[in-house]
């Protein structure tokens, strides 16, 4: 019965085969009378792509259709020479011609052809004013026989990566001495095409956000998101912070880019949320790290996001970090394990901004700080730039302290909240303490200076580990305007003592 069963299925596809002319099966019979032309390779190949002849037969005729075209075309790159295989990349740029590599083997091999990126290589000497080293380093190589595979390409992207890194570092290095920044800070983000992400891990996925506008001030840059499809921010369970370098303007949008992980935080949903603000329509939370949620009320769904961002090593936060670790400067090991019990910091100055996402309410400096020993109280360095009993000393303040909003529909004006950029300068105007962060005024219940101000005080106050700023506001109801009337800068002696022992470290 086997036999038997053998016997008719071979009939059933030489049957199907003479039934169906011009498919696979008969150009693998053509493909075998000629099989003396050409080579054994060549032949098993055609003799594998004859199996699925009984299969094609009870196919579809579209499937058949493209079943037998593929039967039919081969892959002829595989089958040009490698000469003009090299004259197709040699009209590649260094990217693609990098990215074409890892395509298959024979492509590997002919991507790190040292031909090909001396070619490019010389493309990218030839832009720069100064080229000496191009011919030194020909003269060079000529004398020598043996030169790895891939040589030029290293030196390429060597060449191309030491250009743009010098160029910002060349241009960071000019410091403004009124806030102890760079002083191109904002125009070397823009030349380079920095902008920053936001990635929301949720219930329903991960969601990347662009940023919609930037605000730069003097010593932070003010990022808003407001477009695009939110999440609540109870299904929230992460929150990161990236920096990306766009591409120029004819690439294409789904073109992978560099990201840089500046800050990555964790939301949890049994979190209590604290609301310092609120109008009609949001409330805002803030976060650590300068950021900033806005929620609609009722439904806590997101509207938009604000960071603030210190300027300090923002750059390189920005473009040195990888997707996945945020960049970290050199660590430097103390010389001493304690500052001198009997140095005094002399000269320190504090910046402080007020600011929003579209205009700076005020901007404070107060140099030098000057303390002694009888200024330390509890493990902290008590600073007064502006003494609340000195009237001389009160500042008014230009404007409303507000925190304006938008989105793609709507906008509004919070009152009485801000941000706030802080940097306090050692003696050398080196920053010390860099802070940016949301703040917001609060009501006085017992005022000062009631014999002096009869109107409303509030309190504007910032806490972490590192230091304390207190900032006392009258409202002048009369005159439509606030006016500070003092100012309290704390600052721990285990900050002031780790960044004696780096000054020392370093050897300044």
């Amino acid at each position: 019965m086997a036999t038997g069963r053998g016997q008719f299925f071979r009939s059933l596809r030489q049957g199907l085969e003479k039934a169906q002319p011009g498919t696979c099966g008969e150009a693998s019979v053509g493909a075998k009378k000629g099989k003396s032309v050409h080579s054994p390779r060549t032949t098993r190949r055609k003799a594998k792509s004859s199996k699925p002849t009984f299969l094609a037969a009870h196919l579809p005729p579209t499937a058949n259709a493209s079943a037998a075209s593929l039967c039919s075309h081969e892959n002829y790159i595989e089958r040009l020479p490698p000469e003009v295989i090299l004259k197709i990349f040699s009209y590649l740029d260094a990217a693609s011609l990098f990215c074409v590599g890892f395509v298959n083997r024979q492509f590997h091999d002919l991507a790190n052809d040292n031909a090909v990126w001396y070619e490019l290589y010389s493309r990218e000497i030839a832009r720069k004013k100064c080229r000496p080293k191009l011919a030194i380093m020909t003269d060079f190589l000529t004398t020598t026989q043996d030169i790895s595979s891939g040589f030029w390409k290293r030196l390429l992207f060597r060449e191309m990566g030491y250009h743009k890194d010098t160029f910002w570092k060349k241009e960071l290095r000019y410091i403004n001495p009124y806030t102890g920044m760079p002083a191109q800070t904002e125009q070397v983000l823009r030349s380079l095409r920095v902008g920053w992400e936001i990635t929301l891990t949720h219930k329903g996925g991960m969601s990347v956000y662009e940023q919609s506008q930037a605000f730069f001030t003097d010593s932070s840059v003010t990022v808003c998101w407001c477009d695009g499809v939110w999440p609540k921010i109870k299904d929230l369970s992460s929150l990161q912070l990236h920096g990306v370098v766009r591409q120029a303007g004819g690439a294409p949008e789904h073109k992978p880019r560099w990201r840089s992980l500046i800050s990555k935080m964790e939301v949890h949903r049994d979190d209590k949320w604290k609301f310092f603000g609120s109008d009609r329509l949001v409330k805002l939370v803030p976060l650590d790290k300068g950021i900033t949620l806005g929620i609609w009320k009722g439904t806590w769904i997101i509207a938009f996001i604000v960071a603030n961002l210190h300027f300090h090593k923002i750059v390189e936060r920005s473009l040195l970090g990888s997707p996945f670790c945020t960049y970290r400067p050199m660590e430097i090991s103390p010389l001493y394990d304690d500052m001198d019990p009997d140095y005094t910091f002399q000269g320190y100055t504090a910046i402080i901004l007020l600011h929003n996402s579209v205009r700076r309410i005020i901007h404070l400096r107060y140099s030098p700080l000057l303390y002694g020993r009888d200024n330390i109280r509890g493990g902290f360095v008590q600073f007064r730039p502006i003494n609340i009993a000195n009237l001389s000393e009160h500042t008014p303040v230009s404007g409303k302290i507000s925190f304006p909003w938008k989105t793609d529909r709507l906008q509004g004006d919070i009152k009485n909240c801000c941000m706030m950029t802080l940097t306090i300068l050692d003696e050398a105007l080196r920053p010390f303490w860099c802070v940016s962060s949301p703040v917001t005024l609060l009501l006085v219940r017992c005022p000062l200076m009631e014999e002096s101000y009869s109107s409303e005080q509030f309190l504007m106050r910032y806490c972490d580990a590192k230091g304390e700023v207190k900032m006392n506001f009258v409202w002048m109801q009369g005159l439509q305007q606030y006016f500070l009337i003092g100012t309290q800068i704390r600052i721990s002696m285990d900050k002031l003592s780790k960044h004696f022992r780096e000054r020392e470290s370093r050897g300044y």
